[in-house]
């Protein structure tokens, strides 16, 4: 998680913190609510984070795709270079991938204990009219957050299937590195972007949720 607040350098503890048990989470909450900081502008953050590595992940797996189509264009000794292209290429969206579940994690990390403290506050309000009213706010934002959560998670399942399509042609290419083992390949061209166009329309419609979620979150 990249936040980009005071106090910088708390943040690469941020992973361990937020899977650790309840007293270094409250250690870490404390010390942004003493900066100003509420659960709600660190769950903001980290979905704009999130929202980001998706951007740079769908432009990743993009990027992969135009290698492989392009290795279709070379020949005798440069197969080795254009596979090697590839493998790099694969590599990067291998780890973006990996880096994107970490931000979707700490999204639900960070979620789940708003929503949490949200009910904690609801139920010390003595008031029934602002009783109301709080649950209304957190119902309503707890729908958004959920509709927003699910669709990252069904952006994220269609990397797994994407990668497995490029890994299996890498290693076809690995294990021959000839025209006619490329050859063979050039006929998944098209269902191999079909399946990184439709992971992009996910990516899209993931980021557009986001967006809105943010709007609405920062706007409370």
């Amino acid at each position: 998680m990249k936040i980009h607040l005071p106090a910088a350098l708390l943040l690469a503890c941020l992973t361990l913190i937020l899977t650790s048990g309840s007293g270094c989470k409250s250690i870490y909450y404390g010390t942004w609510e003493r900066l100003g900081y509420e659960k709600r502008d660190l769950l903001v953050d980290q979905v704009k984070d999130t929202r980001a590595q998706q951007e740079e992940t769908k432009q990743q797996f993009a990027s992969a795709l135009e290698q492989f189509q392009a290795t279709f264009d070379f020949d005798g000794g440069e197969l080795e270079k254009a596979y090697e292209k590839l493998k790099d290429d694969y590599d990067r969206s291998v780890s973006q991938a990996d880096d994107l579940r970490g931000e979707i994690k700490s999204v639900k990390s960070i979620g789940k204990d708003l929503f949490k403290e949200w009910g904690q506050e609801i139920e010390l309000q003595a008031n029934p009219e602002f009783k109301d009213l709080m649950v209304q706010q957190r119902d309503t934002t707890r729908a958004s957050y959920d509709q927003m959560v699910e669709k990252m998670d069904t952006a994220a399942a269609r990397m797994d299937p994407v990668l497995q399509a490029f890994n299996d042609r890498i290693l076809v290419m690995k294990s021959s590195l000839n025209a006619a083992a490329i050859a063979s390949l050039e006929t998944t061209s098209a269902q191999l972007a079909g399946d990184v166009e439709a992971l992009i329309a996910e990516m899209n419609q993931s980021i557009a949720e986001a967006d809105e979620f943010i709007s609405a979150l920062s706007a409370g």
